[in-house]
C-alpha cells in the first residue's frame, strides 16, 4: 500500500485511539481494485460497546443527496427526459409558492434556488404528502442564481422530481440505480436486523439513535428524504465512486454529464458548487470533487486519475457537539491528493 495512504488510515485510528470519533471505516481505491478497506473503533459506545465492522451501516446524512438523488437524476438529464432549464412547477408538477416559479433544476442542483437552509414539516400535517407541500409553499429567501445558499430543500425536491420522473416513491426508484450497481447494502429505512452505526441521544432521551435517520426533516417525511436518510456501507459507497470515474465507469452514467456535474458551475457567485457535487479543487485535467455529510460521513473523486476516498465515521455518537471531522479531512484529503484542503 502506498505510504499517502497508511498516513491517512493511521490518522484515523489515532482519531479513535485518542476518542475523538467512535469509530470509522475507510475505503481507498480506483477501478475495481480495492487499495484499503478499514475499520477501527466502535459502531456504538453507550449504553453497550460494539466493535466497528467493514460492513458497518452508516447513516451517510448528506451523501445522499448524491448516492440517492444525483444518481437518477444525472441519468434523466442524459436521456433528455428533465430539461436543466425546467422550472420547479414543471419538474415536479404540482403547487409552489409563487415565488419560486421561476426556480430551475439547475438552480436545485446548484443550491441557488434561494431557499430557506432547512424547515420543519410537523406544522404541515401528518403525512408525507402534506409535508412535502407544506415545503413548497414556503416563500424563499433570496432571488434565484443570485447567491448560494445551502438548502436540504433543494434535494427534498429533486428526490421528488426523481420519483415522478421514475413513477414509483424515492426509495424504488433510488434502488434501482443501487442493484444496478451492485449496492445491495444501500438502502433507506434498514431493517430491524441491519448492523448499524449509532448516532446522536437526542434531548429527552436515554438511548441513542441507531438505525433510524439522524435528520429530524428526513424523520419527519418517514425516513425518505431527497437530502438525508441514505444508509449505506463503505464497501458500497466504493462502488457508487469506481462507477463514475476511470477506468471502469458504468454505462447507465452518461460522461459528459458526470463531467459537467463535477465542473465549478458557481465560481462567478464565488462559490465552488457543481451539479450536485462540490468542487474541492479545480484543475484542467479534471476536478477533485465530493460531498460531506453532518454525521461524519465524506466522499472525494480525482476525475483525472479515477481514485476515490471514502471516509465514514459516527461522530454525532453519542453527541452531536463533536468538531473533531474538519482537521481529520483536511489531514486526509491533503496527504492523499497533496493539494489544500478548504
Amino acid at each position: 500500500m502506498e505510504k499517502r495512504f497508511e498516513d491517512f488510515l493511521k490518522h484515523v485510528e489515532t482519531a479513535v485511539r485518542e476518542k475523538r470519533i467512535p469509530g470509522a471505516v475507510a475505503a481507498i481505491g480506483r477501478g475495481d481494485e480495492l487499495y484499503a478497506l478499514k475499520a477501527c473503533g466502535n459502531a456504538i459506545i453507550t449504553p453497550v460497546v460494539e466493535p466497528m465492522t467493514e460492513d458497518t451501516l452508516f447513516d451517510v446524512a448528506s451523501l445522499s443527496k448524491l448516492v440517492g438523488v444525483w444518481s437518477g437524476i444525472v441519468q434523466y438529464l442524459a436521456n433528455g427526459r428533465l430539461p436543466l432549464d425546467a422550472t420547479l412547477p414543471e419538474a415536479i408538477g404540482r403547487r409552489t409558492h409563487e415565488k419560486l416559479k421561476n426556480v430551475t433544476v439547475w438552480n436545485l442542483l446548484t443550491h441557488t434556488a434561494g431557499l430557506v437552509p432547512f424547515h420543519d414539516t410537523f406544522e404541515f400535517g401528518d403525512t408525507r404528502e402534506e409535508r412535502v407541500q407544506g415545503l413548497l409553499d414556503l416563500a424563499p429567501v433570496a432571488e434565484p442564481g443570485k447567491e448560494v445558499v445551502y438548502s436540504d430543500l433543494s434535494f427534498i425536491f429533486l428526490g421528488e422530481i426523481l420519483a415522478r420522473l421514475a413513477g414509483k416513491p424515492l426509495e424504488e426508484a433510488a434502488a434501482d440505480t443501487w442493484r444496478a450497481l451492485g449496492m445491495n447494502d444501500t438502502c433507506f429505512n434498514p431493517p430491524k436486523t441491519a448492523y448499524c452505526a449509532a448516532t446522536e441521544i437526542r434531548v429527552g432521551e436515554t438511548l441513542p439513535v441507531r438505525g433510524t435517520v439522524h435528520d429530524e426533516r428526513a424523520d419527519q417525511l418517514g425516513g425518505v428524504a431527497g437530502h438525508a436518510g441514505v444508509f449505506s456501507t463503505a464497501r458500497d459507497l466504493a462502488r457508487f465512486c469506481a462507477a463514475l470515474l476511470p477506468p471502469t465507469p458504468s454505462p447507465i452514467f452518461d460522461p459528459e454529464w458526470v463531467k459537467r456535474s463535477f465542473a465549478n458551475q458557481t465560481a462567478h457567485l464565488g462559490s465552488n458548487r457543481g451539479l450536485g457535487w462540490i468542487a474541492y479543487t479545480e484543475r484542467p485535467e479534471g476536478n477533485i470533487v465530493g460531498h460531506t455529510g453532518f454525521t461524519g460521513t465524506s466522499l472525494w473523486l480525482d476525475s483525472a486519475t479515477g481514485l476515490y476516498v471514502v471516509l465514514l465515521a459516527n461522530r454525532v455518537h453519542p453527541s452531536r457537539d463533536n468538531d473533531a471531522m474538519y482537521p481529520i479531512r483536511k489531514f486526509g484529503y491533503e496527504t492523499i491528493f497533496g493539494v489544500p484542503y478548504v
